[in-house]
């Protein structure tokens, strides 16, 4: 069974992200639409936006980009992202150190090529709350082979099943089946978190810890690898909805 906690207090939450559009679009919807939080954006350009604004907040969600899109640029010596959290710090007044702190990528082939810097990544970035080796707190999650497999496992059952190279190809497909990210609801937020729990299941993972969760993010990551290699394709998995997990919005209730 799947709980929906419509009035959790969040905190302060930063999502960090490659896209300039997609991701926007998504976590906007996501976190004003079906969640009633007020929604920050500026992105690589310094475009800023406010969105449901409300006052006395304690919950607020912020969302940046990277220099670029491409994984390499959360590196924690990388000077356009502390320029960011700096802005972010002095000029909106949103607590940086204090957030908990998601980076939301896919895993693109193509532009995410070094797989020695993923892991590193995936081993540093573990704790959207807890600095574990970083520079800062902070979670990575990836998509395979891109967020557009969230939008998938809104509509699709047994997304798991579906395989596809690249990001590209997946969003061909989606448009033919005419799946728009638009039309995501509360009801398919429900469905997209049963699909990733059942794809969790499909690779071996029945537990884990969101606390610590490289082991399982590189247990992951390399099955997916693997079958990239055999195959030039990824099993279509987003770990988006483990945001929601993390911050309490979504339980998965096991029923007796």
């Amino acid at each position: 069974m799947i709980k929906v906690n419509r009035d959790k207090n969040i905190g302060k939450v930063l999502l960090i992200v490659e896209g300039l559009s997609t991701e926007f679009y998504l976590l906007h919807r996501i976190f004003t639409r079906i969640f009633n939080y007020q929604f920050e954006k500026l992105d690589r350009m310094l475009k800023y936006g406010k969105f449901n604004e409300q006052e006395g907040i304690q919950s607020s969600v912020f969302v940046i980009n990277t220099k670029e899109s491409a994984i390499s640029f959360i590196k924690d010596t990388d000077e356009f992202l502390e320029s960011m959290f700096e802005k972010l710090i002095e000029e909106y007044q949103f607590p940086v150190d204090r957030a908990a702190i998601f980076y939301i990528f896919d895993r693109d082939v193509n532009s995410n090529t070094d797989t020695v810097l993923i892991r590193d990544l995936l081993r540093s970035l573990s704790s959207s709350r807890e600095n574990n080796g970083f520079n800062r707190q902070g979670l990575l999650l990836l998509s395979y082979p891109s967020v557009e497999s969230f939008v998938a496992s809104n509509f699709i059952e047994n997304t798991f099943n579906l395989s596809f190279g690249t990001g590209d190809e997946l969003k061909r497909y989606l448009n033919d089946q005419k799946i728009n990210q638009c039309k995501i609801t509360e009801e398919s937020i429900k469905s997209a978190v049963i699909e990733m729990d059942y794809a969790l299941k499909q690779v071996g993972v029945t537990e884990y810890n969101l606390d610590h969760f490289s082991d399982t993010n590189l247990f992951i990551f390399n099955t997916q690898e693997e079958k990239y290699i055999l195959y030039q394709n990824y099993r279509l998995l987003s770990l988006l909805c483990v945001i929601l997990l993390d911050l309490g919005l979504i339980e998965v209730i096991d029923s007796e």
